[in-house]
């Protein structure tokens, strides 16, 4: 690699791949390969910049356009970059091919050419599968290649392995030999289209598929020269006995591949769609060109449909959504450079709700996505570690730390913004224009804002500048000036200081809700003074589509709003719940969420999802402070919103379906989504009727799918749960299904009894890598287990590294999630001089945002108990 350079030389283009893998070795942990890498020259060079990792090198020979020979004079690689520089003992000026013979490892890590372990439900015997993850850097750990997004090429890939393997890749089989009679095969594929080197993908196995046809998206007959066309044919697979599982993502993925081939005026590019369930996955997905891999709680659903919790169903249909949006926005057009990662995931992120809510509209995605997406954006992103939508990537081993929540979801809220200012349809456009002029090449943030500026007439460049090359967003602070006149003014929001004001005003879309109608307004500058009817105006960022936070100085406002509720959107509520959640002290808090108390309506699941986060966050914060106040309020406050609820919850609890069958399809997954919250806050709160019917059910055996995460949380919980529920419960770990035990490890985290702490970590040495993050997670948002946590970490750290540092995704999201929670400045010292002399190379980002919250924390719990303790004096 050139000095400085963060990507390899362009000065030879690569035009095609021929790759030949020999996995007859791949259960002992071995491959071999041959790849014949076909070149362009732009400039002479004796040297050739390859990638590789985990790989040896046997042969190297170029060929000419003419037939050339020539040989190999020297190899040299850096270890920290993956580059291996090749060079000739001739300058190459023509068209050649570089041929190389290599030999590579089965990596165990869930990365590049990979193994899977699982149990077959029918035969109860341990197999294994082989699949491949690649994004963003580990195609080089699978063969030599120019392993960046611009230098794309097209692909013939042939497998050889045993027969009785299933063997997948992007493209369909071109042909099956059969090598001998001991068993082995030759798999041919078809010539990928141009692509980058991170969506190639193959897998082998002992597989089963079922199959469904596009209604509408047809394609040519593959491998025929005729003019026929054919439906294009979506299969789910999966391990043996587990296909029929994938039908409800099977009916997702036909009907949303024709949902957006008319959306974008461009057919599904290429001939088939293969869903694939991996049973070993650190992410929920990968969206390789036509191959998509799956997490199986990404994919597969434990029982029927009718009787899957709406969570479980809600995930599948976004996450296939999601990976077969990218199959346009991604792989048809790609960015040039991982710094817009963002292009590829904030969009796939936008659409793919988009896409869900056109086929689920009784969900309510709209709240949802204010919930799970906005909200959580706008949480980091409020932290000076933070970081641009538009990153600057230096070095490709710091690219998977972007794969973050504000590559996806703060990209997701800048095009869903621009996307209401502009219209949805006329926004669409702009990006089906987008594609259409970029299609199998790559692309820029420039080449998007343009095609939707020119579609729009409207320069949304500069509207959306600031919001993508800048950290954070504004708080828009309004006051009143005099009768109906209102003084708006914008600075940085900083949670962990006094909002910025040095730094230049965003663009902001003001959506106001004037109670009789919605207007869209402009604020560009710093401050600005607007008139409206004193007696009209509601509220400000309605339906909180603009990305940024609201103050309302006058509380005289605030509260006219918090009286007229039930005018809010959900969305409207939520954003409000939020805004106040983290503007005010926790005493306003509690102040504002007295008011949805006297609305309550059980359809709002959403804002009541956000009212109970709201309540379990200060449980959190303020468990054991020194304001025993404000956590008895919060406490107080929770059971007044469970205790109306009960007798139908519990009624719910022991029959779903029954409770809900009078209710209409767009009510009833609300209204059960609603009752789950209220059973876990009960639960949490130790109601002794809650507690006494989990405990009932859980002993008696009958617990349901779409109940079994209430009543686990609930029986672990208990001050008091015995060692021998905990033990039976962890046991059920060895045979669980895969969202089974994501529910187990959920619940196995959080408990409550200090006697269970030492089994509760232990588990950590006992489960698969990929399950990891749901224990850290549980363990991060228990109060109870906070002290301990830290300890555990300290005590046996290396160990942790032993076990899961192999993943370097999975050792950043157990760091991110079980500090961020802690409160203390003397706390977050001893963090950071824990860490002072460890290698946190692929989690320093996570770190510094890790030790930013918890400085967040506590300045948040000082301020509030000191307020606390003022109203306390003067009542």
């Amino acid at each position: 690699m050139l000095p400085g350079n963060k990507t390899l030389p362009t000065h030879f283009k690569p035009l095609h791949y021929a790759l030949e893998l020999n996995c007859l070795e791949i259960q002992d942990g071995l491959f071999s390969g041959i790849v014949k890498i076909d070149f362009k020259p732009e400039l002479p060079s004796k040297h050739v910049f390859l990638n590789i990792r985990d790989i040896d090198i046997l042969q190297a020979v170029v060929t000419t356009k003419a037939d050339k020979k020539i040989s190999l004079e020297s190899q040299s690689y850096d270890e920290v970059t993956d580059v291996l520089i090749l060079t000739f003992v001739e300058e190459l000026d023509e068209e050649f091919t570089l041929d190389i013979q290599y030999r590579g490892t089965i990596q165990t890590n869930m990365t590049g050419f990979y193994k899977s372990q699982y149990t077959d439900p029918a035969t109860e015997e341990t197999k294994a599968m082989f699949s491949t993850q690649f994004e963003a850097t580990d195609a080089r750990r699978a063969f030599p290649c120019l392993d960046e997004p611009l230098l794309k090429a097209t692909f013939d890939v042939t497998i050889t392995a045993p027969t009785n393997l299933i063997v997948l890749s992007n493209m369909p089989n071109k042909s099956v030999e059969q090598l001998s009679r001991d068993g082995t095969a030759m798999h041919r594929f078809y010539t990928t289209p141009k692509m980058s080197t991170y969506l190639l993908a193959w897998a082998l196995g002992d597989f089963e598929y079922i199959e469904k046809r596009t209604e509408k998206c047809i394609y040519p007959v593959v491998g025929q020269d005729s003019t026929e066309m054919q439906k294009l044919p979506v299969r789910v697979y999966a391990a043996k006995g587990k296909a029929m599982q994938g039908e409800f993502a099977l009916d997702v993925a036909s009907k949303v591949i024709d949902y957006y081939s008319s959306l974008f005026k461009i057919p599904y590019p290429l001939p088939k769609l293969d869903l694939l369930c991996v049973e070993a996955y650190s992410h929920n997905a990968m969206e390789n060109f036509s191959l998509i891999t799956f997490r199986p709680t990404a994919l597969l659903l434990d029982g029927e449909v009718e009787t899957s919790n709406t969570l479980s169903l809600q995930k599948i249909a976004y996450v296939v959504s999601h990976e077969i949006a990218h199959q346009w926005f991604g792989n048809l057009v790609t960015m040039k450079w991982w710094d817009e990662l963002w292009l590829n995931e904030g969009f796939a992120t936008w659409i793919g709700y988009y896409a869900v809510n056109w086929m689920f509209p009784e969900w309510d995605v709209p709240s949802l996505v204010m919930w799970k997406s906005h909200e959580v954006a706008l949480e980091l992103d409020s932290l000076k570690e933070s970081h641009p939508v538009r990153v600057d990537i230096k070095n490709a081993k710091d690219i998977d730390q972007v794969f973050d929540t504000i590559s996806y979801l703060k990209g997701c809220s800048i095009l869903e913004m621009i996307s209401e200012y502009v219209g949805p349809e006329e926004f669409i456009k702009g990006v089906a224009l987008y594609l259409k002029r970029n299609e199998f090449s790559n692309a820029t943030m420039g080449d998007l804002l343009g095609s939707v500026s020119e579609v729009c007439s409207l320069d949304v460049n500069s509207r959306l500048q600031d919001w993508i090359l800048n950290i954070g967003y504004p708080l828009l602070e309004v006051r009143t000036a005099g009768p109906g006149e209102f003084a708006l003014s914008q600075k940085r929001f900083l949670s962990t200081s006094r909002a910025d004001a040095t730094l230049s005003s965003w663009w902001l879309p003001l959506m106001l809700n004037n109670a009789a109608t919605d207007q869209m307004l402009e604020l560009w500058d710093k401050s600005a003074t607007f008139n409206f009817p004193q007696d009209k105006l509601l509220h400000f960022n309605t339906n909180g589509l603009g990305f940024y936070r609201v103050k309302y100085e006058d509380r005289v406002l605030l509260q006219k709003i918090c009286l007229n509720l039930n005018l809010l959107s959900s969305r409207g509520k939520i954003g409000l719940i939020s805004d106040i959640q983290t503007t005010a002290s926790a005493e306003d808090l509690l102040e504002v969420l007295s008011y949805f108390a006297k609305v309550q309506n059980p359809y709002d699941y959403y804002v009541w999802a956000v009212v109970f986060e709201a309540c379990s966050r200060l449980q959190l914060l303020f468990f054991r402070s020194n304001s025993l106040r404000i956590y008895k309020k919060v406490i107080s406050f929770v059971a007044s919103v469970v205790e109306p609820q009960i007798n139908n919850a519990l009624s719910f609890l022991c029959n779903p379906s029954v409770i809900l069958q009078d209710l209409a399809d767009n009510r009833r997954a609300l209204k059960s989504q609603f009752y789950e919250e209220v059973l876990l806050a009960a639960g949490k709160g130790s109601h002794w009727r809650v507690v006494e019917q989990c405990q009932s059910l859980f002993e008696s055996g009958t617990v349901k799918a779409a109940t079994r995460q209430i009543i686990l949380v609930t029986v672990l919980t208990q001050p008091d749960t015995p060692a021998a529920t905990f033990d039976t419960v962890a046991s059920e770990l060895n045979t669980a299904t895969l969202a089974h035990k994501e529910c187990l490890l959920s619940a196995l985290g959080k408990v409550r009894n200090s006697r269970l702490f030492t089994k509760s970590f232990e588990l950590l040495f006992r489960i698969q890598t990929m399950d990891v993050q749901f224990l850290a997670e549980a363990w991060g948002s228990n109060p109870y287990i906070r002290d301990d946590l830290w300890k555990f970490i300290k005590e046996n750290y290396d160990r942790i590294v032993d076990q899961i540092g192999a993943n370097s995704t999975v050792l950043e999201r157990f760091v991110r999630f079980t500090l961020t929670n802690m409160t203390g400045f003397a706390l977050k010292h001893e963090v950071e001089l824990f860490f002072s002399d460890k290698d946190i190379t692929s989690f320093d980002r996570a770190l510094k945002q890790a030790l930013e919250k918890i400085e967040k924390n506590t300045l948040y719990t000082e301020a509030s108990t000191a307020e606390s303790l003022e109203i306390k004096k003067s009542s």
